[in-house]
Parts: structure tokens; C-alpha cells; sequence
């Protein structure tokens, strides 16, 4: 005896369904579904042509951007080898480079009842120039980079992840030409838009870590509120182990000297609140050998004289046990009205040098709250007109 089929095939259901539709309604359908095809086949092209558009906009730098792909699923899209030039041409480096740009929605977020955008960059590039006029100067500041951040994505951004990136200083026009960078950037920039509502005074913030120039490593830890009326911030950060023969370039053009051995640091914690800053800045100078007469006598006399000077400078005010020089520096002050604490800088160096060396590492973490129970500065009286 034949077993008989419950049913019939999936396909010949479907199959009979569409069938049964009128045959208006059937084009309708395969004609709404080819839109929807062409639509999504042409995305990647209206997207590149709009970013482009953007870019152009910003009336001191242009851009340009690569291929574009669209990734529905996750309400995302993808810029490759996105580009952005100071105009004019005089400037050699570009302001801003990147080999990917990937804007998507976060979706966790959506759980917290906000509708907002992650950004992620894989390799970018951002180069600061210097130079004798305007027009050979690069540093951003003349064009309106949120805002055309902004028009290239909907959403307001509450994330931020740099994956590989590098900043570079440099100074294409000083005797020697200048370029410091910092490599192997990671970073990430978390609850920009303050979506969660978290019970905390300073609800967003940034992690960063890089190697510099010279074999030294770079950690920064950022705290803000930037969505307050007045923003807030925390920052801690500290520059270590940098050998200081690969900075003579930017020493010999910036300060007419070099240096034969040494190690530098760095370490800095500061504060802003309700538009003042207060915090310190600890610098130190290890094994530092700054004059070497067998070099310096192939120089002409006035930088002998200059070199001489620094090279001693630097023997007197060293802690001779440790081998060390270093300072404390304290810095604060009003967006108005800042300060930097010399006399106090010059004591901690003199204090160091012939009494005990400065432990290197952070003192403590500088709080918002403290910057706030401090009493301003009352400016300076402004001399009189004569």
C-alpha cells in the first residue's frame, strides 16, 4: 500500500500562491523588487558622490574618497582610502588620511533607547605642518571637521575606535626639516553622546596609547562631560623612555642644540572645570650629555657659545647620584587668563638637582572637583593708557 504525502512541497505552495495573484498585482511585485535591486546596486555610487560633495564644501581643504560599500545588515557603510588636502597645493602632506572609514549604527545602544553612530578607522593618518606663512601651515583649525563628520553620517557619534593610526609634526622649511611622529595609535572614545545617562560627573571617555619617536610609548586616559555648559575633563598621560638622539632634528631647529645620549619622560595629569584648568606637568632628563667639544668645535663660535651654555646648564642642575634632571611644573589657570608656575618650576628643578630626584612616575590624578573648590585668579590690572 502507498503511503500518501501529508502535504505538498514548500515550493509548490509558493508557487501556487503567486499564481493565484492577479497578474497586475504580480508585476507590481517584480517591479517593486527590481527598484529595490537597482536601488542597492546604485547605493554605493550616490553615497560616493554625496560624501565627495561634503567634503568639497569645507572651503580650505578638499577631499576625495575611494570605493564605498554598503552593508545593510548591520545599517552600515564602509569609505576606502579617504583622503582630505589643504587647498593650494603648497602644502605636500595631506591634513587627513585613512585606508578605511567604516560609520554604522551601535546597536547596543538601541537597548538604552538611543539611536546613535560608531565610527571606526583603520590607519588613519593626520599631519600638522609648519610653516613660515599661512598657506604653508597645516593644522586644521580653519575648517569645520564635526561638522562635516556630521553631514556624512545621520546619527550623532557616541563611538569612536582608531585602529593603526599616526600623527606626524612637521616642518618641511627649519635647518634641519622637522618630523616627529607617533605610531601604532590605538584609541577609543566611548559614550561621546552621553547615551547611557550614567550616574557619573564625567560619563564619556578616551584611552589612547602609541609609540613615539625614538623608541618611547605613549598612554593617555581622558575623562569629559561634553555636554555640559562649560565642558569638564580629567586627563592623565605620560611619555616614557624616549631616547633623545632621534628628537636632535627638532632640538637643532628648535632650540640650536642636540644632544650626544639621553632619555626623556614625561608625566601630566590636569583638570578643567567650569573654565579654569589646574594640574602639573613632570619632566625628566636621564644620562642627558648635551655638549661634545670634538663635535661642537667643527660649528661656527655662536653655536659653541649656545650649545656651551645649555651643556652646562644641564651638568649644574642635575642630580648627580641618579644621573637626572627633571622638574615639576605647575600649570593652571582660566581659558582667560593662563598661568604657568616658573618660579615654582625652577625650584622643583633646583630642589632636584641638589637635594633628591623626583620619583618617576604620576603623583596623583588631578579631579574636576578640585579645580571647582579653587578660587580663580583675578587677572593682572591692565596698565594705563598714556
Amino acid at each position: 500500500m502507498k503511503k500518501s504525502t501529508s502535504s505538498t512541497s514548500p515550493h509548490k505552495r509558493i508557487a501556487a500562491r503567486w499564481h493565484s495573484l492577479s497578474r497586475g498585482i504580480r508585476w507590481t511585485i517584480l517591479i517593486l523588487v527590481a527598484l529595490l535591486f537597482a536601488a542597492r546596486l546604485a547605493m554605493p555610487y550616490a553615497i560616493k558622490a554625496y560624501a565627495n560633495r561634503q567634503l568639497a564644501k569645507n572651503p580650505t581643504y578638499s577631499g576625495s574618497i575611494g570605493d564605498v560599500w554598503v552593508h545593510l545588515y548591520r545599517g552600515a557603510y564602509h569609505i576606502e582610502n579617504i583622503n582630505i588636502s589643504k587647498l593650494g597645493g603648497e602644502v605636500p602632506v595631506p591634513f587627513f588620511a585613512a585606508k578605511k572609514l567604516d560609520l554604522s549604527i551601535e546597536w547596543k545602544e538601541l537597548f538604552h533607547g538611543a539611536l546613535v553612530g560608531e565610527v571606526e578607522m583603520d590607519a588613519p593618518q593626520l599631519n600638522f605642518v609648519s610653516g613660515p606663512t599661512p598657506e604653508k601651515t597645516q593644522d586644521g583649525t580653519e575648517g569645520d571637521w564635526a561638522k562635516t563628520l556630521k553631514s556624512l553620517f545621520p546619527f550623532k557619534i557616541n563611538r569612536l575606535q582608531i585602529n593603526g593610526g599616526r600623527i606626524h609634526f612637521e616642518n618641511f622649511y627649519s635647518t634641519p626639516q622637522v618630523n616627529i611622529h607617533i605610531d601604532d595609535v590605538f584609541a577609543t572614545a566611548t559614550n561621546l553622546t552621553n547615551t547611557r545617562d550614567l550616574p557619573k560627573q564625567l560619563p564619556s571617555g578616551v584611552i589612547a596609547r602609541g609609540n613615539t619617536l625614538g623608541g618611547g610609548e605613549l598612554e593617555l586616559e581622558t575623562h569629559m562631560n561634553l555636554l555640559a555648559e562649560k565642558p569638564a575633563f580629567e586627563v592623565t598621560a605620560q611619555v616614557t623612555n624616549v631616547d633623545l638622539t632621534a628628537l636632535n632634528d627638532f632640538l637643532k631647529a628648535y632650540g640650536k642644540f642636540d644632544v650626544e645620549r639621553g632619555r626623556f619622560a614625561l608625566f601630566t595629569s590636569f583638570a578643567v572645570a567650569d573654565g579654569r584648568y589646574d594640574g602639573y606637568a613632570k619632566v625628566f632628563f636621564d644620562n642627558l650629555d648635551v655638549f661634545d667639544w670634538e663635535k661642537e668645535r667643527k660649528k661656527n663660535i655662536l653655536q659653541i657659545f649656545w650649545q656651551a651654555i645649555v651643556g652646562t646648564a644641564s651638568t649644574i642642575f642635575r642630580n648627580l647620584p641618579k644621573d637626572q634632571l627633571a622638574t615639576k611644573i605647575p600649570i593652571s589657570g582660566s581659558y582667560e587668563n593662563a598661568s604657568v608656575g616658573t618660579w615654582s618650576a625652577i625650584s622643583t628643578l633646583l630642589k632636584n638637582a641638589f637635594i633628591s630626584a623626583l620619583v618617576p612616575k604620576l603623583d596623583r590624578s588631578i579631579k574636576v572637583e578640585e579645580v571647582k573648590e579653587k578660587p580663580a585668579k583675578e587677572p593682572p590690572p591692565s596698565s594705563p593708557s598714556h
